[in-house]
């Protein structure tokens, strides 16, 4: 399948990152939809 990048998940607003969350290796626990909501 080839390699990936660390999942990762990020706000963006006018070109400006507000939010970056980025996952421990074999997590999923903060780039969730419901952890971005709450960051709106």
């Amino acid at each position: 399948m080839g390699v990936r990048s660390q999942r990762y998940s990020m706000l963006v607003d006018h070109g400006v990152v507000k939010a970056l969350n980025v996952e421990a290796p074999g997590k999923f626990e903060v780039s969730d939809a419901d952890t971005m909501l709450k960051a709106l």
